[in-house]
């Protein structure tokens, strides 16, 4: 008999009704407003320099004069003064903190952040609840690939341990030794959820094939698919996930997460947006130039400001990612906020007037027999572009003529963005330009080389 858990894991703050929210996060912001003025030595610089104090914010509308903070700031501020946190720690190094760990890099050198024992207590409530609402449950067992170095690590640990989950975090680099050790785990103990980004879930999936194991059956006892995990999660990755590993794309969540903020959010079963969770994060979009507040469904910065930590609490956190929002209470029966992420500014293209991101391009070319994830666009001249220029690793075992193909992604980008496409095919993903372990989506061929 299948055992019939509760929906949510704390429904009296998931389900807490909108009004009742915003009285509580203005509560908080008020509060970690106060404590950063009097205990960051950066942001009590900022308040200063910016001629703003926590006095004169009584509303979320007076909230607009804070100014915004970036990463560059932090880590200007750290080669100026030689503080490994910028500035931002607010609590005695001896005293109070018990982990310190570091942001991936993704724009530039890593950030560092740390946790006091009660900022981890709470964080990990954060992580129990989306985790729950994902579909993990007591007596689940999980294999991950994890990056012991990251922020979220020990969030994730405490995460399970609390819910009762058996759980094997190993090294998560797509390395072959590694991968094969991880296939060795799976066969032993037939996982339930399998989690990580989409890279590490593809290299389990080679060594499957490298060393003669059916990767469907070793996924026979997988209920869900964890993933993402700094990748946006398109149709087709989700396509693909379901191809290989048998588990339908309804139970392939996403889930992700910013390392300076402490904040991490995930999918529901609607699959209609990323939740947040409002009584810890306040979340906004705001212009990526004026910084205004825009209206909800909008594009533009997601912002984030950390409600409860106190070792490395930030303040107005611009994210670098556009997206939008929505606070309209989810099919699920939450009420805190959805987030849809659309991707890094820096990589977004301009195309007859008209801003598109890669996860567009990659939703939009999902249908097209052949067309897969892994592709880079070209911008081969200043903005505005006439035409998507675009070089794709192709499935050829779904594509039976490449000029079919070709005019096939050109008559679907015509009709997705009204631009045609030129594709060139490469033969291999390792033909495609990479940063780190993911493929450049975007190269600027007008910038000297």
């Amino acid at each position: 008999m299948v055992k019939k858990w509760k929906k949510f894991w704390n429904e009296e703050i998931e389900t807490m009704p909108k009004d009742e929210l915003k009285n509580l996060q203005l509560k908080k912001l008020l509060a970690q407003l106060d404590y950063v003025y009097h205990y960051s030595k950066f942001y009590n610089k900022k308040f200063r320099e910016a001629g703003v104090s926590p006095d004169d914010i009584k509303s979320f509308s007076d909230f607009d004069k804070v100014p915004m903070t970036y990463k560059d700031e932090i880590r200007a501020e750290r080669d100026k003064t030689g503080d490994p946190f910028g500035g931002t720690l607010c609590t005695p190094l001896s005293d109070e903190i018990i982990t310190i760990h570091a942001s991936t890099g993704t724009t530039g050198l890593p950030t560092i952040f740390a946790y006091t024992r009660e900022d981890l207590t709470v964080a990990s409530e954060q992580e129990i609840r989306l985790k729950w609402m994902r579909g993990w449950r007591p007596g689940d067992f999980a294999i991950g690939g994890a990056f012991r170095w990251h922020g979220y690590i020990p969030i994730h640990f405490l995460g399970v341990d609390r819910i009762g989950i058996k759980s094997v975090g190993d090294c998560g680099y797509p390395l072959p030794n590694i991968m094969d050790k991880h296939i060795q785990i799976m066969k032993t103990f037939k996982p339930t959820i399998l989690a990580g980004p989409t890279l590490y879930i593809y290299a389990l999936v080679e060594a499957a094939k490298r060393l003669g194991e059916d990767f469907k059956k070793l996924c026979e006892n997988v209920r869900i698919i964890d993933t993402g995990y700094g990748d946006i999660v398109t149709k087709t990755v989700k396509r693909k996930l379901e191809d290989e590993t048998g588990i339908p794309v309804d139970r392939v969540y996403d889930f992700g997460g910013i390392a300076d903020p402490l904040w991490y959010f995930g999918d529901c079963e609607m699959h209609a947006g990323l939740h947040s969770c409002d009584d810890l994060f306040l979340v906004e979009i705001r212009d990526p130039r004026t910084h205004e507040p825009v209206a909800e469904g909008e594009r533009g910065e997601i912002v984030v400001t950390n409600l409860f930590a106190k070792a490395t609490p930030v303040i107005k956190w611009g994210a670098e990612d556009i997206g939008f929002i929505s606070t309209e209470k989810c099919g699920c029966g939450r009420t805190h906020t959805r987030v849809t992420f659309l991707g890094r500014e820096a990589f977004a293209v301009n195309i007859k007037g008209k801003v598109i991101f890669p996860s567009e391009v990659e939703n939009a070319l999902a249908d097209v027999p052949g067309f897969t994830e892994w592709f880079t666009i070209y911008k081969y001249k200043p903005f505005p572009l006439d035409k998507l220029k675009i070089k794709i690793a192709v499935d050829f075992t779904k594509v039976k003529d490449e000029n079919e193909f070709k005019k096939a992604i050109s008559e679907k980008a015509m009709e997705s963005f009204g631009a045609e496409a030129e594709v060139e095919i490469a033969k291999s993903i390792s033909e495609l330009p990479f940063l780190g372990h993911k493929v450049q989506k975007l190269v600027d061929l007008t910038k000297k080389t």
